[in-house]
């Protein structure tokens, strides 16, 4: 804005000179200035350009434009790059990429609702849905043993509407309660062939997860030994 101002008051200047000498003259009073009619005319033409580029070098809407902030700056509710922003953008070199979202934790465990030693029969089953685990009344429910022999048995539903679905457990050490409910989703059958020492992860009917240790096989008794850990879903 200053030198719009100096540009258009130089022209005005080259006006005053031109035309005041020989104004100044018709008064009796000598001043400086061009002496021809060409010379005024040059000191005229000079003025008419200063003028001109005052004009066009005036800023338009009378405040200056504010710079935009640097690229991925952050910005302050007023509008104004937040203090280190820019420093931090400008520095880095490189776009600035979010970090990968943590994984969630997996679950750490059911809630144990019943633990102890069952007998699962050869006739009746057993229901694990009841606390603590036992003869459903009035209809078979659950899981019975068949297939003695010295040394193994097997496991098999009571199939009813609603069935268990159980699969032999092969890691090396007991599962909790989370592994043991998915290893049964995803080894979903409806007998298994154990021995003692076997683990077996079974869903019941009820939501709820048990896993079966099995203790001893007694084929004169025609029952699996067992220990049992139910857990809530």
């Amino acid at each position: 804005m200053a030198g719009t101002i100096t540009l258009w008051v130089f022209g005005l200047l080259c006006f005053v000179v031109a035309f005041a000498k020989e104004a100044a003259s018709g008064a009796g009073i000598s001043l400086p200035g061009p002496k021809s009619g060409g010379a005024r005319v040059g000191v005229v033409a000079v003025g008419i350009l200063a003028l001109i580029l005052g004009t066009a070098i005036r800023p338009q809407g009378g405040t200056p434009a504010e710079p935009a902030p640097a690229a991925g700056a952050a910005v302050s509710p007023q509008g104004a790059a937040a203090p280190g922003a820019a420093t931090a953008a400008a520095g880095a070199g490189t776009t600035a990429t979010a970090a990968p979202a943590r994984p969630a934790p997996s679950p750490t465990g059911l809630a144990v609702v019943w633990t102890g030693q069952v007998g699962i029969p050869f006739e009746g089953g057993i229901d694990l849905d009841l606390t603590p685990p036992g003869r459903h009344p009035g209809f078979p429910q659950g899981i019975y043993a068949t297939g003695f022999s010295s040394t193994e048995a097997v496991l098999r539903d009571e199939i009813q509407m609603d069935h268990d679905t159980f699969g032999l457990w092969t890691g090396q050490a007991p599962p909790s309660g989370p592994a043991c409910a998915d290893w049964a989703a995803s080894h979903a059958g409806d007998s298994v062939h154990v021995k003692a020492g076997s683990l077996v992860c079974l869903r019941t009917p009820g939501g709820r997860t048990a896993l079966i240790k099995v203790d001893s096989i007694a084929p004169a008794d025609y029952q699996v030994e067992a220990t049992v850990t139910l857990w809530a879903g």
